[in-house]
């Protein structure tokens, strides 16, 4: 290999990104210590010892220069010097990757959404392009699907039932009774099965791609809207999603979950006209962000019965305040922003990226390779 540094362009600013500098360069950054106490809290020694010894358990170069890139015209400049450049949503064009031809070594998209880099001229140019199916994805689309089932088998109010038999007056001791059966002796109303049902999705990226997938093997109708639909070869790829407008998601799905940023296009894209335009009886699913919810208007349609219920791993504030009204509200799921799972799996995706940078440098194809073919 060159005596010169090994040089990893970031594309975009991003917490993970962060963490995957500190592997490299083996020592805490402060954009770095941000992203672990964000994380970990505090007592972050572990992770932190976890990646600063990454890169050489990996058998990275020790000597490595990195760019974080926090504008377009910081990507351009940085393209020339690139042996590698990590990525998320920034455009890989035809021109671009001419550009970074001559030393780039890998294009490591984190996700799996790589419709934003020219691969047919990737391949042309004989650069490596690698997908990369992120571990915490896998986690958003578990917690996700859970939640759909959950509702769909109104688990929280035959949990509630089963608890309240406890009489705390008495000792507790264990039934020594012939055994006895009794058909869903609590109660339980709306029990469903999903392959009757339709989910509409808001939203077709990565996550609920994973979930449809999920969905669409139970049995269930899978619909989407976004703002550029899918191809033909990728909705099959879902398992046959169906595009169709937004009101008519609303309007037919009995499962309605969001799937977009938070942004100023999207401040509480989920209100009133919203939640009024969805099927009588109908659920609500918000894993996303908490900012695309008006409570206030998701609050009134749940108190008022036109909704069934309503699934939330995300607030607009968190943790959620003790004097939400949404908490009084026995149709409503919480879980506490815990879809994407545990903060290991962000170290997790992290070896993930640099492994694949390890492999290209030894020689070996990357894992999720698309270019060259």
């Amino acid at each position: 290999m060159s005596n010169k540094p090994l040089t990893v362009v970031f594309a975009e600013e991003d917490t993970l990104f962060r963490l995957m500098e500190m592997a490299l360069l083996r020592k805490l950054t402060p954009q770095g210590e941000k992203t672990l106490t964000y994380f970990f809290g505090s007592e972050f020694a572990t992770p932190l010892g976890v990646l600063t010894s990454m890169g050489d358990r990996l058998g990275l170069p020790r000597e490595v220069e990195t760019i974080v890139c926090q504008n377009e015209a910081d990507v351009d400049a940085a393209l020339p010097k690139a042996d590698a450049l990590i990525l998320e949503r920034t455009e890989m064009t035809a021109q671009r990757i001419a550009t970074a031809a001559p030393r780039m070594k890998l294009i490591q998209q984190f996700g799996q959404d790589t419709r934003h880099i020219d691969i047919a001229t990737a391949r042309q140019q004989k650069v490596p392009v690698a997908d990369l199916v992120r571990f915490s994805s896998l986690s958003c689309a578990d917690h996700i699907t859970a939640l759909v089932l959950a509702m769909a088998r109104n688990l929280l109010p035959a949990h509630r039932r089963v608890i309240g038999q406890r009489d705390m007056s008495k000792a507790a001791s264990f039934a020594a009774d012939p055994p006895r059966n009794k058909f869903n002796w609590g109660g339980i109303k709306d029990i469903r099965v999903l392959s009757e049902h339709t989910i509409g999705f808001i939203g077709m990226g990565e996550n609920s791609g994973l979930v449809a997938r999920r969905l669409a093997g139970m049995g269930m109708k899978i619909l989407y809207y976004k703002r550029t639909q899918l191809t033909p070869d990728e909705e099959a790829r879902l398992g046959g999603v169906t595009y169709v407008p937004r009101a008519e998601l609303l309007a037919q799905s009995d499962f309605v979950s969001m799937h977009v940023p938070w942004e100023k296009a999207t401040e509480k894209m989920a209100d009133a006209a919203f939640f009024a335009g969805m099927k009588r009886g109908a659920y609500f699913i918000n894993t996303a962000r908490g900012g695309i919810c008006d409570e206030k208007a998701l609050y009134e349609a749940l108190q008022s019965g036109h909704l069934g219920g309503a699934a939330l791993d995300v607030y607009r504030y968190e943790p959620v305040p003790a004097d939400c009204p949404l908490l009084d509200l026995d149709n409503v799921l919480w879980t506490p922003h815990m879809a994407g799972g545990r903060p290991e799996f962000m170290i997790r995706e992290s070896e993930d990226v640099l492994t694949n940078l390890a492999r290209v440098l030894l020689g070996e194809k990357a894992v999720g390779q698309l270019s060259p073919q």
